[in-house]
């Protein structure tokens, strides 16, 4: 019976290993330690999409885009579960951000859908409440508290959502610029993005960066409207490295 037992465990660990390096093909780049595109399987072996960032001992760990049936993934990896602050499609959304704790929903997630907006509060991903804002009736803060606290501000087609300080983007911030065919997604600090800045234009080209005081620092990463992806190490706002 040991014996079975062995053989049988065995069997499962040689089967499970195949599984798990079949769940992503690496097509271009470095997989292992470096920046790479691949693509991903189900168990059955089908693709069901595509990821491109940068790696660490073969998982993402850094910016990088998550794309398939599952949704559509922007922000920061760690060992290959998401982390942090996160803009993405899911569910029929348009569009959502918040953050991620250990590759799942933590916190307050602002989401668009065909009806407007929602305010979901998650904890350990599961949907627990919602904050929804009050109409103030009043323009530019036409919803919740634009001096200290979350609330959104107008101005003509564009609006912009925040968690103000002392009347300042500060915290997770979104920014639907009707005039400027985008939508940013940001992690402010007193007025300056500090973290992460996701652009989504209306063409279809996506851009995702790493921020310090309002310039970039550390890893860019661009999808273009051709579904060509493009990568840089910047410092100080200027590329050093390309891929």
């Amino acid at each position: 019976m040991d014996k079975i037992k062995m053989i049988i465990l065995l069997t499962l660990l040689i089967f499970g290993s195949v599984a798990a390096q079949d769940a992503t093909r690496c097509i271009t780049g470095d997989c292992n330690t470096g920046y790479a595109y691949a693509t991903l399987v189900d168990a059955n072996n089908k693709e069901i999409g595509y990821q491109v960032g940068f790696y660490d001992n073969g998982l993402l760990h850094g910016i990088a885009n998550q794309t398939g049936n599952f949704g559509k993934y922007w922000g920061a990896y760690k060992n290959g579960l998401k982390e942090g602050f996160f803009s993405y499609e899911s569910e029929d959304n348009m569009y959502a951000f918040g953050m991620f704790v250990n590759d799942k929903k933590e916190g307050l997630h602002v989401i668009r859908n065909k009806n407007g907006y929602d305010f979901r509060d998650y904890k350990n991903d599961k949907h627990v409440s919602n904050s929804p804002l009050p109409t103030t009736g009043l323009s530019p803060c036409v919803m919740g508290n634009c001096e200290n606290g979350k609330g959104v501000k107008v101005n003509g087609s564009d609006a912009v959502y925040s968690d103000w300080k002392n009347g300042n983007m500060h915290g997770m911030t979104m920014q639907f610029l009707m005039s400027e065919k985008k939508i940013v997604f940001s992690e402010f600090s007193g007025g300056i993005v500090n973290g992460l800045q996701m652009i989504w234009y209306f063409d279809g080209s996506k851009e995702i960066m790493q921020m310090q005081n309002g310039a970039r620092n550390g890893q860019y990463l661009k999808k273009n409207q051709n579904n060509t992806h493009e990568a840089t190490i910047c410092k100080d706002g200027q590329p050093i490295m390309s891929f």
